[in-house]
């Protein structure tokens, strides 16, 4: 039996004329006449019959209507499944490792659960490489710092950090002003995150010699490993900050905004959606138990 030839008896038993069923099916009526006649040999009985020259549904005809309504509205939200539940959906990750980390895999954990047909490829990337694959539709989520200033693009922050000047911890001295840290070692930046960091130094005596990189891992290394001065986001470096091996010298920035991004043109796909906004959540959970004090 075919689901067609149900769906065609279906409406000729609503319409109980084969020519007003023809044209709601937008079939011809001979084949109207094929479905129902195939039907029938299927099972083996009559479905309908003429009465005073009108169709009524035999007895065998009205319990196959009863069922056929239920059989087909069955498949009807089968097909309206979304695709990606039937098959193996990729969805696309990228941001910085620490916000890989952080923020998605929480996420990926909770929705591959409901969801096993889901797999995930996260990319660590800049700011930069992410906001340009966003725009191009290469990816489908991405975590960046700072603000966005794209009509192309939906986001919404879901958590703060602070930008700081630090310094690998043999080298830290408490009581060091800026001068005496500038006098003695450069700054490394990634100069692709764009800190505002400048207005910081304006009331030191000595004016630090700053070496741009093009990554914060060029900054970690400078710090860690050769003897300077970075400025990097405290979150990037927080296992570093709480094993000790590096200080903060000087708190440049407060507030500032880690955003998960989407495309505009991806906000419709279920799946995509249902991450985007599963992080969204997870982070506004973080933030209010965050804010508990012990006493």
């Amino acid at each position: 039996m075919e689901f067609r030839t149900l769906q065609t008896f279906q409406v000729v038993a609503e319409e109980l004329n084969f020519t007003k069923a023809a044209i709601k099916l937008n079939y011809s009526q001979p084949t109207v006449t094929k479905h129902i006649r195939s039907l029938e040999e299927h099972l083996g009985t009559i479905l309908l019959e003429k009465r005073r020259g009108k169709y009524v549904l035999t007895y065998a005809g009205e319990q196959l209507y009863k069922r056929a309504i239920n059989i087909l509205r069955e498949v009807n939200l089968i097909e309206g499944i979304p695709s990606e539940y039937g098959k193996n959906y990729l969805i696309q990750l990228q941001g910085h490792d620490y916000y890989c980390f952080r923020y998605f895999l929480p996420a990926i954990r909770q929705i591959s659960k409901k969801n096993p047909t889901l797999s995930f490829q996260l990319h660590g990337s800049s700011n930069e490489e992410t906001i340009s694959q966003l725009l191009k539709n290469e990816i489908d989520i991405g975590i960046i710092s700072g603000n966005i200033a794209s009509s192309d693009l939906n986001y919404e922050t879901i958590d703060f950090e602070s930008v700081v000047l630090c310094i690998n911890t043999k080298y830290y001295r408490s009581n060091f002003q800026l001068e005496d840290y500038f006098e003695r070692y450069p700054i490394v930046v990634d100069q692709s995150e764009y800190y505002n960091y400048h207005n910081s130094f304006k009331q030191s005596l000595n004016t630090p010699q700053i070496i741009d990189s093009t990554s914060d891992e060029v900054v970690q290394e400078a710090v860690l490993n050769n003897s300077m001065l970075g400025i990097v986001r405290a979150g990037r470096i927080r296992h570093l900050i709480d094993s000790k091996q590096i200080s903060i010298i000087k708190e440049l920035s407060t507030n500032e905004p880690v955003n998960v991004v989407i495309n505009k043109a991806s906000s419709n796909h279920e799946s995509i959606q249902n991450l985007y906004s599963l992080i969204c959540q997870q982070s506004q959970a973080h933030s209010k138990t965050a804010k508990v004090q012990w006493i």
